[in-house]
């Protein structure tokens, strides 16, 4: 593995706990795709503990990868909490009725789980993975995870994924970027979303809602009634991500 510094178009953020097998299409689906001119990005996974081999995985995957990963070991410090505080609150609904399964297959869809070597072999060869994990392997939370891929993150732009989400079309930030790119003013473009796994009445109406949102102003108005875009679903400019966070405390690693 690798350590060499790489110039990045796109840093993707990944916070990964107990995320098998879903993270196999995660990470293929992001380490796949084609950004304008050649250019390259990053997944930064940032393992958050666990134990169902989602570490082995990315370990694997970095293998598989060679010179293009690198498993970065980092000390948790500024405010990122001693353990998860979620873990203190009940469970909205149980893990199998909150994550598409692998065994209610969808029509014309692959949902296997993928082998290190089979992601290896669909990613883009100017991409980059970085495995990020704690030295005392805790499980501090999505937050802390997030805040730990963005202290390491190196362009200038910033797409999130989550790690039981897919990203089918392989040029789904391409199109991303080149709407971001002629519109010098926006902070942020987003995409429409598509549920996966089975029917969610609640979900579907507000995916529907969501994705009827088109333009700046509609957004705007929407934000008084719910999350007009999710953030897996944009990509931002780290100036402006970085504007926003300026004004409250940052879980930073390093």
């Amino acid at each position: 593995m690798s350590s060499e510094p790489t110039r990045v178009a796109l840093s993707v953020i990944l916070p990964v706990y107990n995320a098998m097998p879903w993270l196999t299409v995660a990470l293929r689906d992001m380490l796949k795709q084609q950004l304008p001119g050649g250019a390259s990005l990053e997944v930064l996974a940032a393992f958050d503990g666990g134990d169902d081999g989602s570490l082995g995985f990315l370990l694997a995957l970095a293998n598989e990868l060679g010179a293009r990963a690198t498993d970065e070991l980092s000390t948790a410090g500024g405010a990122a909490p001693a353990s998860n505080p979620a873990l203190l609150q009940p469970l909205r609904a149980p893990e199998t009725e909150d994550h598409p399964s692998f065994d209610a297959a969808q029509p014309g869809v692959d949902q296997r789980p993928l082998s290190a070597a089979e992601v290896a072999a669909a990613s883009r060869p100017e991409h980059r993975l970085r495995v990020l994990r704690y030295r005392d392997g805790a499980n501090r939370g999505q937050g802390a995870a997030m805040s730990l891929a963005l202290a390491h993150a190196r362009a200038p732009l910033l797409a999130q994924m989550e790690s039981d989400d897919e990203r089918r079309p392989a040029d789904a930030f391409a199109r991303m970027l080149a709407a971001l790119q002629a519109q010098p003013t926006w902070d942020a473009v987003s995409c429409q979303a598509e549920l996966v796994g089975w029917p969610r009445p609640g979900m579907e109406q507000y995916v529907a809602w969501q994705n009827s949102l088109l333009s700046p102003e509609q957004m705007a108005a929407g934000r008084f009634v719910e999350i007009p875009a999710l953030h897996q679903t944009a990509i931002f400019r780290r100036e402006a991500v970085e504007e926003v966070l300026a004004t409250a405390p940052i879980l930073g690693q390093s």
